[in-house]
């Protein structure tokens, strides 16, 4: 029994004793309460009793003024961890078989055993040679999933794509301290082909999508795509391009990177490869160039022990002959990230999408505007539509210039003036 359940148990025996041993007690009148203490209802931890008798309480009283708190814990066993009434060699015998077969269930464990004579039949129960079993036998990893885990990879090129992010080097790009990178990477799971990789001082969804937009652009829409569970790939936005492109998205369990091994692989050998030997670079260009260069050479362009000795490329095109679907013809590769909203068009004829005030056509005032935008444009272009019907693009206000700009006279629909 743990230490901690062993205290737990005291404890609570001791809150019972508490009256008895609190105070002087008058002749005769301690068995009078401990038949008061008799006749109330307890929570007994770990037992499912509600009553206690009077000859456990005076027991554990004296126990108490015994061995004070010490003797108030239950007793351990003198022959912990030894088996009582099984052979040691029968167990031993059944632990060393289960350990090169651990998914057979012990009964088909032991008629085996006994039809390759190496056991008798035991005389003891199944479910107590399993309990002196754990003597024995390590226990069983269960993973974060809670579901048995296997090996896969998938048949055919772009049927599914893990991405996720390495943390990589410190670099100094200009003025100010060195600062960290960031690998944002997309694999193709058969063929191991880096479909889009490249580094960032970030990890935000920003240039997440800007890598993912160069691989779709590059390589065609994956099925699926397995990306990590972190906030950075959850974001809508990416959620709506997948749907647009008509691509499952699947996040990974947190805390288990054994789920997206092939990535984190590939992470290991950027750092054993590539970083260890990297020169130093004096800006994030100049580590994308050279990353580039290596990933182009050195990886995708190599022999893989997986793939046969074949090189990722070279598997990839071999296999993707009817496996490359293209974004359609009427999704623009810019706008794939991006979300439509209605906006009403105020009397100064401005709207706001992201807390941001943009100017909209005079003849649209007073009137509901579909906007298409992408929060992460760092030009913070809009489109206008006018029902389905595009507009105008639209960007932030320029304040000083409507300072100094000359007003237009707004005409009527008859070009009569208002």
């Amino acid at each position: 029994m743990e230490e901690k359940i062993r205290e737990q148990i005291a404890m609570f025996r001791f809150s019972v004793i508490g009256p008895l041993i609190s105070g002087e007690l008058a002749h005769g009148s301690l068995t009078k309460q401990i038949k008061e203490l008799c006749s109330r209802h307890y929570s007994i931890p770990y037992s499912n009793r509600k009553s206690i008798g009077a000859g456990t309480i005076e027991e554990w009283l004296y126990a108490y003024r015994y061995n004070n708190f010490e003797g108030l814990k239950p007793k351990t066993r003198s022959d912990l961890g030894h088996l009582r009434g099984v052979d040691e060699t029968l167990i031993k015998t059944i632990a060393d078989f289960r350990m090169q077969h651990p998914r057979m269930p012990l009964r088909i464990v032991i008629n085996r055993l006994i039809a390759e004579n190496k056991i008798s039949r035991p005389a003891k129960p199944i479910s107590t040679i399993y309990r002196h079993l754990r003597l024995h036998s390590r226990k069983r990893v269960v993973p974060v999933t809670g579901k048995e885990q296997k090996r896969f990879v998938h048949r055919y090129p772009n049927e599914c794509w893990q991405g996720d992010v390495m943390h990589g080097n410190y670099i100094k790009d200009g003025p100010g301290p060195a600062r960290k990178t960031y690998l944002v990477a997309f694999i193709d799971d058969a063929t191991r082909l880096i479909t889009g990789a490249q580094f960032f001082f970030s990890e935000e969804t920003a240039n997440i999508k800007e890598v993912l937009r160069t691989a779709v652009m590059t390589y065609g829409v994956p099925s699926k795509l397995y990306l990590d569970n972190g906030r950075n790939f959850t974001s809508h936005d990416i959620e709506l391009a997948c749907a647009t492109m008509k691509c499952a998205l699947i996040h990974s369990t947190a805390y288990y990177p054994e789920g997206k091994g092939k990535i984190e692989r590939f992470f290991r050998t950027v750092r054993d490869s590539f970083l260890s030997g990297l020169c130093t670079v004096n800006s994030l260009l100049e580590l994308n160039q050279a990353f580039t260069a290596w990933l182009n050479v050195e990886y995708n362009r190599a022999s893989h022990s997986s793939l046969n000795d074949n090189t990722p490329l070279d598997t990839f095109l071999k296999n993707a002959e009817n496996r490359i679907h293209r974004l359609p013809a009427h999704i623009d590769p810019l706008e794939l990230f991006c979300k439509k909203e209605s906006r009403l068009v105020g009397k100064d004829g401005t709207f706001r999408v992201n807390n941001i005030l943009y100017e909209a056509e005079e003849h649209l005032i007073n009137t509901k505007i579909n906007v298409l935008y992408d929060k992460d444009d760092p030009l913070k272009v809009v489109k206008v539509y006018d029902g389905s019907v595009f507009v105008h693009t639209a960007k932030p206000i320029d304040y000083i210039s409507n300072a100094y700009a000359k007003r237009k006279e707004i005409t009527g629909r008859e070009g009569e003036k208002v």
